[in-house]
């Protein structure tokens, strides 16, 4: 058996903000569950813990890089995907897949893998077991997400308020009176939250209970007023993001490979880097990384890749 291994150097070009479901029957990390796993202990043995780059969102850029180019060249020809290809192709899902292994037919799965090379590679379901082993990215040395808070202003807030002179008349009356309500409705949204704790420490009351009524009623008011822009005025954004300037190793490993299956990757990696871009929170200056990949085949140096600052990778043939 032929194996193949990309050992990766990842950079965070800028801040990579990324967020993972939340596991059934728990609750997000004090991150907004950004990606933190345990990594060591220390002398008394508390738990160590690292932010990390997951394999799952490396190995699902790699496979739309792909299969996209192969989606696009079909729908030129006129001979588009069907929703089943596209499931099968991109995401590794079909009906068949999800049989369990007593319904398997093991003669029908050898064939799909002779017949569709992006199955063969990375696998779908239960029953095609992926060749392509994705690891995480992991930092040289322990680190955390950071926070990271933006403000959209409101129209007002700017130019010392001369925009509000490029707008017509009745619409600047409209605004003037949508922020008077949205100042009242803060107030009135902070007096309710002091209302409720006192009366979750100091227990119910009539007078307390027909403060908050009355409070909430206002609260709805002014929301009214607003005219369904409760979010217009002023509004404090935050998001947890990995540090820029980190580097992050990790590997490919591509069991019994093939030519075919590295220049796949190296042609995905390729098209990666004209928009190295992961996660989320593009338009706030998160998600561009770069990196580099030592390509070795048994042992043996064969590649080397580059990539990454929006310009094709640089692929140079050692052996």
């Amino acid at each position: 058996m032929v194996n193949t291994i990309f050992n990766m150097v990842l950079t965070s070009e800028q801040p990579l903000s990324i967020t993972l479901p939340v596991a059934e029957y728990t609750r997000a990390n004090k991150f907004a569950n950004s990606p933190v796993m345990t990594r060591g202990l220390d002398a008394e043995g508390a738990k160590q813990e690292t932010c990390y780059i997951p394999a799952t969102t490396f190995r699902g850029m790699l496979r739309r890089h792909v299969v996209v180019p192969l989606m696009e060249e079909r729908a030129r020809n006129g001979d588009h995907y069907t929703l089943d290809e596209a499931y099968r192709d991109l995401i590794g899902q079909d009906a068949a897949s999800e049989q369990q292994p007593d319904e398997i037919d093991l003669m029908a799965l050898k064939n799909m893998r002779a017949q569709n090379p992006i199955v063969d590679l990375f696998g779908l379901g239960l029953g095609v077991q992926s060749r392509l082993k994705v690891s995480h990215f992991l930092p040289e040395h322990n680190i955390l997400p950071e926070v990271f808070t933006t403000a959209r202003k409101d129209l007002g807030d700017a130019d010392d308020g001369a925009i509000l002179d490029l707008v017509r008349d009745e619409e600047r009356e409209k605004y003037l009176k949508r922020a008077n309500a949205n100042s009242k409705r803060s107030a009135a949204e902070s007096l309710l939250a002091r209302l409720v704790k006192q009366k979750k420490k100091d227990g119910s009351s009539a007078d307390l209970d027909a403060q908050i009524v009355a409070t909430e009623s206002k609260v709805e008011e002014y929301r009214d007023a607003m005219d369904g822009m409760t979010n217009s005025s002023r509004t404090i954004l935050t998001h947890y993001a990995m540090p820029a300037g980190v580097q992050w190793t990790g590997r490919l490993i591509i069991t019994n490979s093939t030519e075919k299956d590295i220049d796949a990757l190296c042609g995905a990696l390729d098209r990666f880097s004209s928009y190295p871009m992961i996660g989320a929170q593009h338009a706030r200056g998160c998600g561009e990384i770069s990196g580099i990949a030592n390509i070795e085949t048994d042992r043996r140096l064969v590649k080397r890749i580059s990539f990454g600052g929006f310009a094709p990778a640089q692929i140079d043939n050692v052996a």
